[in-house]
């Protein structure tokens, strides 16, 4: 076709047209061979038979399953000392350390005012000194009773049966008025007894009663006399660490002498000047773990290629954003660092830092990719392959520790040396293409799935975590 001679506008035409011939006949190619091509590229990849079954050989090693977190130095190691909580209630400073001190752990630093709760505690102790000597006459006084009841009861057990005994009844013998009168007799000694046994009995009540009057009285008092020497013997105040001695300002008002304080007020601060105080904040997915006393590992920029040891003081309860409308949540965590006193001039509170926090170590154990441990749910039990000749393999119960992504802590059930399949040998293991027909949508990643391995006597591993120490397997 010659476009020259052509007009214009034909000439565009013609252009178009063609164009969309060839568009429509490179689609129809397209659709009706992909698949054969696709199918044919695989094939070539493909093995014709399965791929032999990777293996490793054990070998013991120590592991350190850590967490990884960002922070910052917030300043020194403050610890504050409060006023007591005592059943007195509202206490008064007698005397305060001088601020500026340096103190040791156990030094007195407050005393408060005991002479209302000395007085108190001396009234009490009158009270129970009362108490027992009114106790004890009452016992005695008691006793004495009982032993004159026990003859009067004696007395009447005799006069009855000796009235029994000697009543007349033959009217031959006896004259009708004696054997009235010791009948009546008898009657008035049987009915004595009987009182006497219901005076017993009452008395005895009577004393049981005021028995524990007396006792409800000397434990009420005891009790009283307990708390006032508690109180008092918590009305010093020590150091409970060794540091700096300054007085916490409230409403920048310092304490001093004669001050009242109410129970938990912060009377004292205590700055140790060898240690830092650290801040740091843990993935709320990897924050299942944390826990007071943890190790923590704490890399600065400012003093690089050295390591600060700390231990975590406390861990915040739930879990929040750092910056509004921030997806990501986040664990806080202060931490004690107690050996940055040689660098404490080179350390300056904001400076950021990057801590290790150390939630399990083993000592000795094995570590294998995590495809090599299988769990079986029906026998609730973990199995790795250990190799018993030239592609022969059999399922062996193993224990697990807490493990990380990827790696599988194993504890007993294989020995070092062995061979270990590092994928299930009876799976399929076949090497084919990706398929491409599946797409994510554009800036989408894939998610890693998170690995708990567990079983009898092992944990499962945390969103982040990762091992250290030693080689691979």
């Amino acid at each position: 076709m010659n476009f020259d001679k052509m007009p214009k506008k034909s000439k565009w035409r013609g252009r178009i047209a063609l164009c969309a011939v060839i568009v429509i006949i490179a689609g129809t190619l397209w659709y009706f061979f992909y698949d054969d091509l696709s199918d044919r590229i695989t094939r070539v990849f493909a093995s014709t038979e399965k791929e032999p079954v990777p293996t490793a050989r054990l070998e013991r090693q120590p592991f350190s399953l850590t967490v990884s977190a960002d922070g910052e130095i917030i300043g020194l190691d403050v610890t504050t000392v409060e006023a007591p909580n005592t059943s007195a209630g509202q206490l008064t400073i007698a005397w305060l350390i001088p601020q500026g001190t340096f103190v040791n752990a156990g030094d007195l630093i407050v005393r408060f005012d005991s002479t209302s709760i000395q007085l108190n505690l001396e009234s009490r102790q009158n009270e129970l000194e009362n108490n027992l000597q009114n106790t004890k006459v009452a016992d005695n006084k008691r006793a004495t009773d009982e032993k004159n009841r026990k003859i009067d009861l004696q007395i009447a057990e005799e006069n009855y049966n000796y009235s029994v005994k000697v009543l007349p009844q033959d009217e031959t013998i006896f004259s009708r008025w004696e054997i009235i009168t010791k009948a009546a007799d008898e009657r008035y000694d049987r009915e004595n007894l009987d009182v006497m046994k219901n005076r017993i009995r009452t008395q005895q009540r009577s004393d049981r009663s005021n028995q524990q009057v007396q006792t409800i009285a000397r434990n009420r008092i005891q009790t009283e006399v307990g708390r006032y020497e508690n109180t008092l013997n918590s009305l010093e105040l020590r150091a409970p660490v060794g540091g700096l001695v300054l007085y916490y300002l409230d409403r920048q008002t310092e304490p001093a002498v004669g001050d009242s304080a109410y129970p938990g007020r912060a009377i004292i601060e205590i700055v140790n000047l060898d240690a830092l105080q650290v801040k740091i904040n843990v993935l709320e997915r990897d924050g299942g773990y944390l826990e007071k006393d943890l190790p923590v590992n704490i890399h600065l920029d400012a003093v690089p290629n050295k390591v600060y040891h700390g231990v975590i003081r406390s861990v915040s309860s739930v879990a929040t954003s750092l910056t509004r409308n921030s997806p990501l949540r986040y664990f806080t965590c202060e931490v004690t660092i107690s050996d940055a006193g040689p660098d404490m001039r080179l350390i300056r509170p904001g400076m950021y830092l990057r801590g290790d926090i150390v939630l399990h170590e083993y000592e000795s154990c094995f570590i294998v990719p995590s495809s090599a441990v299988t769990a079986r749910e029906l026998q609730k039990d973990n199995v790795v392959y250990v190799e018993t000749g030239p592609g022969r393999f059999e399922a062996r119960v193993v224990e697990t520790g807490m493990s990380s992504y990827g790696e599988a802590v194993i504890l007993s059930g294989v020995e070092e040396g062995e061979i270990v399949a590092l994928v299930d040998p009876s799976g399929p293991r076949k090497l084919t293409l990706p398929d491409f027909n599946l797409s994510q949508p554009a800036g989408q990643q894939a998610k890693p799935k998170m690995m708990i391995m567990g079983g009898p006597g092992g944990g499962g591993g945390g969103g982040g975590m990762r091992g250290g120490g030693g080689g691979r397997f």
